[in-house]
């Protein structure tokens, strides 16, 4: 997705280490995503390249949480 959507910097996802598994609450996969402003973050969800993932994801996962924050 990364060149595909604007303001997109970087695309991430991996497995929860076993040593820290315990502190999951349950979940066992992350994604994250880097992005420029808060505008772009804005026009990430409605993208259909998001959208496209995002559908795969419902197929994939149970429950999800969702956050987004300033670093």
């Amino acid at each position: 997705m990364v060149g595909q959507i604007p303001g997109l910097k970087s695309f991430q996802m991996g497995g929860v280490l076993a040593s820290t598994a315990h502190r999951a609450q349950g979940f066992d996969m992350g994604l994250m995503t880097v992005m420029e402003s808060e505008a772009d973050i804005l026009a990430y969800a409605p993208h259909p390249a998001h959208q496209k993932v995002h559908k795969l994801r419902e197929t994939l996962c149970h429950e999800t949480i969702v956050f987004d924050m300033v670093v």
